[in-house]
């Protein structure tokens, strides 16, 4: 083989292949050079119904089949539905899984429409693999008792029976293992709520195997609890993470021009959306914007989805200024997902609990004290905040950045806080080669803003705060904790027993 076989059209040098390390966001051998377009999640609907029932029954079939064709016109807007047609015979199911596996679906959601033989659903799922995640939809015509209709009327709510049936046979075959199950009426907005709150658990559960995160530094020394081992998070979480090293985020800073029209946009945007303190001028500003924006080349350059960043005595000596304004402004614009402290899996919890709540940015904070009269816990942050999801009827503040690791003169930190209504709290950890996931559901409420020039979330909770914040301490929790203002414990709960995690 000539020697020229082994080249490549990168800009290596003499053109051979290339680490990311050397080519500085040049096409290399160990790095994806584009964004992958993932697309919406494939969904395979296997509806079936009992070919026995319908020759006893004139008129049932063309009814259930109604019902299983509202499903699939139902999850239809939410996926990209792979539905063969309501299903009576082996022959139609043995093409229906044949069709998922072509399709190569993510996942399949089993209705029956009438009680229906096992045999018919197991058929179909010879044909994909066993590591498919799989829903049972215990699905039933109306929400309650039909006393007069008769049998005919029973059969036709007589969907969860077979499903039953099912979900014993996955359990004795140990097979799809573990299955997720809705039960209710094909009418019921309850039971759409819960399809579609597990498709969205999927859907992250796949896009987080694509996930590239990017770690600038390490993880804050001292800090125990957020040590990680990173083919772990790979192989039980999904995401992939690189160490992206100082000097690749100094080449992006250095090939910046003091007048680049970015850094003089962001500049602008700061002074006209949030309130200035503090006495910070147009230079602390600039020098910060011009790292937010070196920050955001990484981000493009090594085509990163979450970034992990060590500010204290590492970036900020180095630059001279904080990373916050910059962050706020990743954040703002959906470049990434970003945190501080080299907290990774603080920033995978970021990204499950965006999704889940819609494309609301989580707050990155770190338990602090607790108000008994109010039953709270002050959640304090890092010096930034998605401004997108802060209170609305009070401006931002922009002051002097509350500790300082190695700036010069004013660098920029954020204080903000939420909006009053509910919140989940949650994270990740793993102990002992266990992992374990806390998640906590409470209120936000109306309080003034905490002047403590930094970010922070004040949230009440259900049962007496002081046995709250025991119980944290004595389950062993990492000491930040990701404040979403939404209510999504349920789908939280969903997704770690989607992925084996203990609540």
């Amino acid at each position: 083989m000539a020697v020229n076989d082994f080249r490549t059209d990168t800009t290596g040098r003499d053109g051979y292949i290339q680490s990311f390390e050397t080519t500085n966001g040049g096409k290399s051998g160990d790095l994806i050079s584009k964004r992958l377009e993932l697309g919406g999640l494939k969904v395979g609907l296997l509806a079936t119904g009992y070919f026995e029932f319908f020759r006893m029954y004139e008129g049932l079939g063309d009814l259930v089949k109604r019902n299983m064709d509202h499903i699939a016109d139902c999850i239809s807007p939410y996926c990209d539905l792979v539905y063969p047609g309501f299903i009576q015979t082996l022959d139609e199911s043995n093409d229906a899984g044949m069709l998922f596996a072509k399709e190569n679906v993510d996942c399949i959601i089993i209705a029956e429409g009438t009680y229906t033989t096992d045999y018919l659903v197991h058929q179909a799922l010879l044909h994909v693999q066993k590591s498919v995640p799989v829903l049972l939809f215990a699905s039933q015509e109306s929400k309650n008792i039909n006393w007069e209709e008769g049998y005919a009327g029973a059969c036709r709510n007589s969907g969860p029976m077979g499903i039953v049936q099912v979900g014993c046979g996955l359990h004795k075959m140990e097979r799809f293992m573990p299955y997720e199950v809705v039960v209710g009426c094909v009418d019921d907005p309850e039971v759409l709520d819960d399809l579609k709150c597990w498709l969205k658990v999927q859907k992250t559960i796949r896009d987080l195997h694509y996930w590239n995160i990017g770690l600038i530094g390490h993880i804050f020394r001292g800090m125990y609890d957020f040590q990680y081992d990173k083919t772990d998070i790979t192989g039980k979480l999904g995401p992939h993470i690189m160490d992206v090293d100082i000097k690749h985020l100094r080449t992006c800073f250095d090939e910046l021009a003091d007048d680049d029209p970015r850094i003089i946009e962001m500049v602008k945007d700061a002074k006209e959306k949030y309130e200035i303190i503090d006495g910070l001028q147009d230079s602390d500003l600039q020098r910060a914007a011009k790292l937010g924006v070196a920050l955001s080349m990484v981000i493009e350059r090594y085509k990163l989805d979450g970034l992990a960043l060590l500010g204290q005595h590492f970036i900020e000596p180095e630059f001279k200024t904080t990373t916050y304004l910059g962050l706020a402004n990743i954040l703002e614009k959906d470049e990434a997902i970003a945190v501080t402290e080299g907290d990774v899996l603080g920033l995978i919890i970021c990204k499950i609990m965006k999704d889940m709540s819609g494309g609301i940015t989580p707050f990155f904070g770190e338990w602090e004290e607790i108000d008994k009269d109010m039953n709270a816990v002050c959640y304090l942050g890092h010096g930034f905040i998605d401004p997108r999801s802060a209170r609305k009827d009070r401006k931002i503040r922009l002051g002097c950045a509350c500790e300082e690791w190695g700036w010069e003169g004013k660098a920029p930190g954020l204080e903000g806080t939420f909006p009053p209504g509910p919140v989940t709290m949650a994270h990740i950890i793993c102990i002992h080669g266990e992992w374990q996931m806390f998640i906590a559901e409470g209120t936000i409420p109306d309080t003034p803003q905490l002047e403590v020039a930094e970010s922070t979330c004040i949230v009440k909770v259900d049962k007496p705060v002081r046995e709250f914040y025991k119980h944290v301490i004595e389950a062993g929790f990492a000491h930040h904790s990701i404040c979403c203002p939404a209510a999504i414990g349920k789908e939280m709960r969903m997704y770690a027993k989607q992925i084996g995690v203990k609540v």
